[in-house]
């Protein structure tokens, strides 16, 4: 079992710090918009699609009352360069607790719903087609390979996480239509506060994604 985690974490570590990082940020990509929806559901409003485009670029487009309001929108804006993150100590907790099957199986399950219900771009059912399929056979071949696939996605998705989060406060502006841009319009605190904010709390994403793959590794 720690094999298999410690091949997953590899996998993961190389897929964010590798040329395969090009391709690999899609997956972050769909989970960062995941964030968006499932945080817009949260704030009552209604997810109408999700797009990934072939650049790891994406958007969810989302409407209702909250819309127009300044703290859901703000709230929804917030939530996406966390989600990565926060979906992969999700994951970690799973492995660590010794349900990787049933994790791995629970991702392959959602990764379909998203596809069929959000998802709206061709990129886009391809990454979270790969990653349905992935972990369904995960699920179903055994726990070695679900611990490792789970691990890796995981690892990725904290890391790729991380990284993007990174990556957009080096470049983002006031009026460039980021997600720290509208906070900054929304909620009027500066562009960069909402950058620190992303960036720590991705970053503490890691270390408890970490810790909790750690005790899996060392057994």
């Amino acid at each position: 079992m720690s094999q298999a985690v410690a091949a997953g974490v590899v996998a993961g570590v190389l897929a964010v710090f590798s040329p395969a990082w090009r391709l690999s940020r899609g997956w972050v990509t769909l989970a960062h918009e995941l964030g968006h929806a499932l945080s817009a559901i949260v704030a009552e409003g209604r997810v109408r699609r999700i797009r990934v485009s072939f650049d790891t670029s994406g958007v969810t487009e989302w409407s209702g009352a909250s819309v127009e309001r300044r703290i859901p929108r703000g709230f929804v804006a917030w939530w996406g360069h966390p989600a990565p993150g926060a979906l992969a100590v999700g994951l970690a907790v799973g492995v660590g607790l010794g349900h990787e099957v049933v994790t791995a199986a629970i991702l392959g399950g959602l990764t379909a719903v998203v596809a069929v219900v959000w998802v709206r771009s061709w990129w886009g059912l391809v990454v979270s087609g790969v990653l349905g399929v992935a972990a369904s056979l995960a699920a179903t071949t055994g726990e070695s390979v679900a611990a490792g696939v789970v691990s890796a996605v995981a690892v990725l998705w904290a890391l790729g996480g991380l990284r993007a989060a990174i990556a957009s406060a080096r470049h983002v502006r006031r009026s460039d239509g980021s997600d720290q841009a509208v906070l900054a319009e929304v909620l009027w605190l500066p562009v960069a506060f909402w950058a620190v904010t992303m960036i720590v709390i991705s970053g503490a994403a890691v270390a408890a994604t970490g810790a909790l793959l750690l005790p899996v590794l060392t057994t």
